[in-house]
């Protein structure tokens, strides 16, 4: 069993919790778990999106559950998905998808010390994971008109019904249910989805102030400065080979949006991307995107239904960073 707690990436889908999940865990004595909590590709057994687990009265199924998965005494199904080409379908049924293939990789490290595990699926399990378990969280916040935006590009359904089959979430946190109705509109829809996931992050939030948390916009705006951080308030191996692989991932010699077909794509101008998501949306969707989100999204973001609020903002990241303890990650 690995000697330090574990590391828990996390927040809404399409927050950056890939990226900065794999860059956390670049040195050899770093292990990556990628999305146990995922019904598509988890542990066996967890069918539920979005899973929430009261922190308070726990649940003895996923605590056998997770505490199987820290003990390496569990499996990770493999995920198949339309988009798979025949060759990657046979190259998956010969050694697994991701998570299969990095739980085996980080069950038979020998140097092994440190866990990163990241799931935005399985974001509404931040505290039961905090509380029971000692992980230390990472929580990703991305602006709601990017997010919104993300998912009109890739045409995803947001799937606000997995909310609302949860009555212990809804019982907790929705007791006016119409933020998780459906609207047909994929903007709307999935400015609901971001309202309802963070106002559960941020009632965990509240109640633990000593999580990390992270914008995506600053991030992009100053990632060497900001994984330096990271790794140094986390206490894992910084290393100038990792700097080197930052800056190569995220300089502005790369493209902005990602390569055609691409869900993910690690090797992109990262202060470029909020612009460009920005601009995926119109005026008027922006304007929808806003009316959902406020006032929750004020707790990060001024001014949720300006465009140009992250980028006006991008010069004062620096300065900020320049005042940062490694406790200053957490504002």
């Amino acid at each position: 069993m690995k000697r330090t707690p574990w590391i828990f990436v996390t927040g809404a889908p399409r927050s950056g919790t890939t990226f900065v999940g794999k860059v956390l865990s670049m040195a050899p004595s770093v292990d990556y778990i990628h999305e146990p909590f995922n019904p598509d590709c988890g542990i066996p057994g967890v069918d539920q999106r979005f899973a929430y687990v009261d922190p308070d009265a726990g649940d003895p199924a996923w605590v056998e559950r997770v505490s199987d998965l820290m003990t390496y005494r569990t499996r990770l199904r493999t995920g198949y998905y339309p988009e798979d080409t025949p060759s990657r379908r046979m190259i998956k049924a010969i050694v697994g998808s991701r998570g299969p293939f990095y739980y085996r990789l980080a069950r038979l490290n020998p140097i092994g010390r440190h866990v990163v595990l990241k799931d935005p699926i399985g974001c509404l399990l931040t505290e039961f994971l905090a509380r029971r378990f000692s992980m230390r969280p990472v929580v990703m916040i991305r602006h709601p008109a990017a997010f919104a935006s993300s998912y009109k590009r890739l045409g995803w359904t947001p799937q606000l019904q997995a909310l609302r089959q949860q009555p212990g979430l809804v019982d907790r946190y929705f007791a006016d249910s119409r933020l998780l109705r459906e609207t047909g509109n994929r903007v709307a829809d999935a400015a609901r989805l971001w309202a309802a996931i963070h106002t559960v992050l941020a009632d965990q939030l509240e109640r633990n102030p000593d999580w990390v948390v992270l914008r995506h916009e600053d991030l992009n705006a100053s990632p060497i400065e900001t994984f330096a951080g990271l790794y140094a308030h986390l206490e894992l191996p910084w290393s100038a080979r990792i700097e080197r692989r930052v800056a190569a991932l995220t300089g502005t010699s790369n493209r902005a949006e990602a390569r055609t077909a691409r869900v993910q794509d690690f090797r992109r101008d990262s202060k470029s991307l909020f612009d460009l998501r920005m601009a995926g949306l119109s005026r008027e969707e922006q304007a929808t995107v806003a009316d959902i989100v406020t006032p929750l999204a004020a707790r990060w973001y001024p001014h949720p239904g300006e465009d140009a609020d992250t980028p006006q903002e991008a010069a004062d990241v620096r300065r900020r960073r320049e005042a940062h303890s490694a406790q200053g990650i957490h504002a």
